[in-house]
């Protein structure tokens, strides 16, 4: 009986001593519970709590001015119309050609669209007509019609070799000496280029360099920049303006070679000092990157204009004029 009673205590023990485990478990379980749940809890609040932060940064980003090239507004022309032939010459070179060169490859990735008037007029274009573009700058112009054969030409280096790397037919020539036979193009276009001669007289010459290459009956379709910049929201009070273009280093395409170098250099001897503080001048600077600020001369045309040059020339008539953009387009017919 002893033992009996003994082993029923042990059972008893035993028991007890599972239920006490079972109740630890439990309990065990139950805190192991309630701290997910307040792990979560904690999980949720920390996450509302860092979208909070960045909403707050991003609205005090938002009110902070981002970081924008400098703004720079046209100029007046800061010297007379030329006198001389000469002195027109010296302001084309310094401020249209030496330009333009330059910044060929920075103009290049901004220029790709064409303008449809000039669109819709090359597309007009019968088979196999032959034509020039004169001012062709990097060549956007020269293969909208490839049923037609656009011969290009331009006084910048930079931009025949531009059209020439695209596979376009495009050579260096002054607008006034066009390196043509008299009489032998169907068509010619001369977008945006007038604009950049600096007299009356070489305007005029201009017009009739391009009209003397024409065929009889040829057309020529040729634009300028207008006095009036509504479309743009600009206003001038001079008709000879300095329109400026901030150049980004990294579109520099300068390949001369030291000969070609040393030659300039000497040549330029004596305006060294000069040009030294116009680079000077011409910097600058905005959040540490740093732009070349060039102004390149434009007369900009006013109501009438062609029509007053138009009649210097004998040769053509001006079938319509008008504007668009800002800008005065013509269609001149040789007689």
């Amino acid at each position: 009986m002893s033992n009996s009673n003994n082993n029923d205590i042990d059972l008893n023990n035993n028991s007890n001593n599972n239920n006490n485990s079972n109740n630890s478990d439990n309990s065990n379980k139950v805190e192991n519970k309630l701290s997910k749940n307040e792990l979560k809890k904690l999980q949720k609040q920390q996450y509302k709590e860092q979208k909070k932060a960045e909403k707050k940064a991003e609205k005090k980003a938002n009110k902070e001015p981002k970081e924008q090239p400098p703004v720079v507004t046209e100029q007046n022309i800061d010297f007379a119309e030329p006198k001389t032939d000469r002195e027109a010459y010296h302001i084309e070179v310094k401020h249209v050609r030496e330009i333009y060169d330059r910044i060929a490859l920075h103009f290049d990735s901004t220029r790709y669209k064409a303008w449809p008037i000039v669109e819709n007029f090359l597309n007009s274009r019968k088979c196999g007509s032959i034509g020039c573009d004169v001012g062709c700058g990097n060549g956007k112009y020269l293969g909208v019609n490839p049923n037609v054969h656009l011969i290009g030409s331009d006084i910048c280096n930079n931009f025949a070799t531009i059209c020439n790397e695209k596979h376009y037919e495009a050579l260096v020539a002054d607008g006034l000496f066009l390196p043509y036979k008299s009489d032998q193009f169907d068509f010619a276009i001369s977008i945006a280029v007038i604009h950049h001669f600096s007299t009356f007289e070489r305007r005029v010459e201009a017009l009739r360099e391009i009209i003397r290459v024409l065929k009889k009956d040829g057309t020529l379709l040729i634009t300028s920049w207008a006095m009036t910049q509504k479309w743009k929201g600009k206003s001038y009070e001079n008709q000879d303006v300095m329109v400026p273009w901030l150049f980004q280093n990294q579109f520099n395409m300068s390949n001369k070679t030291d000969e070609e170098e040393e030659q300039q250099q000497q040549q330029q001897q004596q305006e060294q000092q000069q040009q030294e503080q116009e680079e000077k001048d011409n910097k600058v600077e905005k959040s540490g990157s740093q732009y070349e600020l060039y102004h390149r001369y434009y007369h900009l045309f006013e109501d009438g204009e062609f029509e007053r040059m138009v009649d210097q020339i004998p040769e053509c008539i001006l079938e319509e004029n008008n504007l668009d953009h800002d800008n005065y387009y013509c269609f001149i017919k040789k007689k």
